[in-house]
């Protein structure tokens, strides 16, 4: 019994004597070896500190400043300091385990992933003034604390291996794209889950707050909440670096669920679009899903001030539903030319459907490439359909088109029509009733305009138009079948007292004339292509000309003018004189016929002091070789006869003054009758 009391008392005495002896080293400039050997046989990395704090009052305690952590002689961390708290159960565990580690002004190149060390528990990480700068993960005083960090297991980050809360601020963090300053953050994660309860920071001036769960196993992340507030963006150029990004896979995400996204007090300044005073709210956005496959998003949006392409919005507001080949608008309304404009309907990649469209007060001012700019707009919709549409006190003006025009006091009322089916325009369902104030086209003014039609499976009529001038009206009656392959058509005309302006300031014939127009025309024929109208066009024209004068032109300006290779009338400038006597003409009544596409010219006499002009022939619209056309103008002693025959024209100038005789080549001409 003795031995064995002094057996114990000699293991007692050695385990205390080496205890003292080892902490007595810790206390001394030996230290730091003794780290590092202990440290070599825990991880393959080694650990530098220029001095090593430890004090017995605080046992498990030891702090290791301006450490450098190490593997294969290259460095990996610094540290201005390093505090290490031993839990008491690593003592009866035989496995590192740590209440607490506190490393202190960090600075990292190249991230350790300690994947390879033995297992280690830490129940609380703090990382204060973090500076990491790697290709993937970029962070500038950083301070970082996560519960119940463990070595990670191969191929984990080392900032993903903990579980229980996790909090993080920052001045800047960049994580791959995204880059944020003045970061707060507060998540919990749990093995592949985390739940972020709250981030907070400042991208591109702009103050961001979210709410966010990402599931690391499916690769998911749900944003619960986006808020952006005072975002302001110029730079056309980073917007379509965004916009590149967003369209290609963002590393670990394979899908991203907006529950909610709102955008608060912004703005948006780009060469073709823009605006101020942005507030958007945008639920149940899917990505990296496109518009049209979206399972049921909502869109609000509202803004004091849009611009699109030179158009100005003032006020607009839009309630839209992006569901699966569809987006559905509930109220999209907007401040526009003066006016207000209300539409409600729906868009799918081929349709567009108008429930009911609203237009009041409206000033369109038309550009040089509206054209241009109606096809590229309209071409993307097969179908045109419109429940409701009602336009009301608006305008239209054109003074740079080849014949400018304003129309004001424009009403429209339409209801169940279809304006486009199978990319064929017209009334193909519905009607529609229009009037106009007043209009003016090419200087032919025109008071209370009305026109009625409708349409019932595809058979399209004109009811009733009327074009009231000053001192006359014409009125017009149509149908067509729309449905027919050929479109075969009708059109029946009545003019009494129309301003004979209308046949060069619309028709462009080049014969300047006042007076008045008594008319009767029934035309038809098919339509289902220019071709096509040109070869069945048929019907007859009776005219009656009367108080007949040149109008603000010479008979000699006009001779000279003729002779040009293509038989126009030039425009008056505002500098050229009025002529003080305009020249009066009287002339019998006309007949013009059509067969076929073949337009004949009964003889046409027009007199007057001093001059004479005689038309006759036949024009064919298809066939070039039946074209006989022969124009003779009289002034004075001087006489231009111009003829077309079989596509070739030719005009001849004598002077039966001189008895001299100008004959101007045989040629092809490249034009028609104007039209």
């Amino acid at each position: 019994m003795r031995l064995l009391s002094k057996v114990v008392l000699i293991f007692i005495l050695i385990v205390v004597v080496s205890l003292t002896t080892l902490i007595g080293l810790l206390h001394t400039r030996y230290n730091q070896p003794l780290l590092n050997f202990a440290l070599t046989h825990l991880s393959p990395y080694q650990v530098f500190a220029k001095k090593i704090d430890y004090d017995i009052r605080t046992p498990y305690q030891i702090t290791l400043e301006r450490a450098e952590i190490t593997q294969h002689q290259q460095v990996l961390l610094n540290a201005d300091s390093i505090t290490l708290w031993l839990s008491k159960s690593s003592l009866t565990d035989h496995k590192p385990v740590f209440d607490g580690v506190q490393i202190n002004n960090i600075t990292a190149v190249n991230m350790p992933l300690f994947s390879q060390s033995s297992p280690v528990t830490v129940k609380r990480l703090i990382l204060n003034n973090t500076n990491i700068n790697t290709p993937e993960f970029k962070i500038k005083h950083g301070v970082i604390e996560m519960d119940n960090w463990q070595t990670p297991q191969p191929n984990t980050p080392w900032w993903q291996s903990f579980n229980g809360s996790f909090k993080m601020s920052a001045t800047s963090i960049q994580l791959h794209q995204l880059q944020l300053q003045q970061l707060l953050l507060n998540a919990d994660k749990h093995d592949q889950q985390w739940q972020f309860n709250g981030i907070s920071g400042l991208w591109h001036q702009a103050t961001v707050t979210a709410q966010a769960q990402l599931d690391n196993h499916s690769h998911n992340l749900t944003v619960d909440q986006l808020t952006i507030s005072r975002f302001h963006l110029q730079d056309q150029q980073l917007f379509d670096t965004w916009r590149q990004q967003l369209s290609h896979p963002i590393t670990g995400l394979k899908t991203i669920t907006f529950n909610r996204i709102d955008i608060v007090n912004s703005s948006i300044e780009l060469p073709q679009w823009g605006a101020d005073d942005i507030n958007l709210s945008l639920k149940n956005w899917q990505w990296p899903l496109t518009y049209w496959q979206q399972k049921d998003s909502r869109l609000s949006f509202s803004a004091g001030h849009a611009q699109w392409q030179q158009l100005n919005f003032e006020q607009p507001l839009a309630e839209l539903q992006f569901m699966p080949q569809q987006i559905i608008s509930h109220g999209m309304s907007a401040h526009i030319m003066q006016g207000f404009v209300r539409v409600d309907g729906w868009i799918d990649p081929q349709q567009l459907f108008i429930k009911d469209l609203k237009a009041s007060g409206i000033k369109w001012f038309v550009g040089k490439n509206w054209h241009q700019k109606w096809q590229q707009w309209q071409q993307q919709y097969t179908d045109v359909i419109a429940k409701k549409i009602n336009i009301n006190n608006s305008q239209i003006t054109s003074s740079t088109s080849h014949i400018p025009f304003q129309l004001a006091g424009i009403d429209i009322d339409a209801q169940d029509t279809v304006l486009k089916q199978n990319n064929q325009w017209g009334l193909w369902q519905g009607s529609i009733e229009a009037n106009l104030g007043f209009g003016s086209i090419n200087q032919i003014v025109m008071n209370q305009a009305i026109a009625t039609m409708h349409s019932n499976a595809g058979q399209w009529q004109l009811d009733k138009l009327v074009l009231p001038f000053k001192h006359g009206m014409l009125k017009a009656r149509a149908r067509m079948s729309l449905e027919t392959p050929h479109r075969p058509w009708q059109l029946t005309m009545m003019g009494d007292t129309i301003p004979a302006q209308i046949l060069y300031r619309w028709l462009a014939l080049p014969l300047p004339l006042t007076g008045a127009i008594d008319t009767q025309i029934k035309l038809n024929g098919h339509a289902s292509s220019w071709r096509d109208f040109n070869t069945h066009l048929t019907g007859s024209a009776n005219i009656a000309l009367r108080q007949l004068a040149l109008d603000n032109i010479t008979p000699q300006q006009l001779l000279t003018q003729w002779q040009q290779s293509n038989i126009t009338v030039e425009s008056q400038s505002a500098t050229t004189p009025t002529v003080a006597s305009p020249l009066q003409l009287t002339t019998p009544p006309l007949t013009i016929t059509a067969q076929d596409g073949t337009i004949q010219l009964s003889p046409l006499t027009i007199t007057g002091d001093n001059f004479g002009l005689n038309m006759a022939g036949q024009w064919n619209l298809v066939n070039s070789q039946q074209q006989r056309l022969q124009l003779t103008l009289t002034t004075g002693c001087q006489q231009l006869i111009r003829s077309w025959h079989q596509g070739v024209s030719s005009s001849t100038v004598d002077s039966l003054c001189t008895g001299n005789t100008k004959y101007v080549p045989v040629k092809v001409d490249e034009t028609v009758l104007p039209h």
